[in-house]
């Protein structure tokens, strides 16, 4: 067991280039993954300058995966849009109008002449 208040100590660069290997190695690399098999609290590797390309590389390799495996039924399709949506994506169309008081929009709708 630590010592209740002192921080653990890491080898920074010993860690980066294990990173750099398990990106390298998983066809789909996820972060929490490997904060789990070191024993770290993943939001430490976004608060690390050293981390913060590897961070990005993981991420981008994991969407750009997710995404080809998705477009080819490779993967379960649910499971690859769920994490692409904790990457940000999003599947709903947002319309945002903007106008002022001096000038409001008129929005109508015409009826199509088939």
């Amino acid at each position: 067991m630590r010592p209740v208040g002192r921080p653990r100590e890491y080898d920074r660069e010993a860690l980066a280039k294990e990173f750099t290997q398990y990106i390298a190695e998983n066809d789909i690399p996820i972060l929490a993954e490997f904060a789990y098999l070191h024993d770290l609290d993943k939001q430490i590797l976004y608060e690390w300058p050293e981390f913060i390309d590897l961070v990005k590389r993981c991420v981008q390799k994991k969407e750009a995966s997710l995404e080809r495996q998705a477009l080819k039924q490779g993967c379960n399709v649910t499971m690859a849009i769920f994490s692409l949506k904790q990457l940000g994506w999003s599947d709903k169309q947002e319309t945002t109008l903007k106008g002022d008081q001096a000038h409001p929009i008129v929005v109508s709708e015409k009826a199509a002449n088939w």
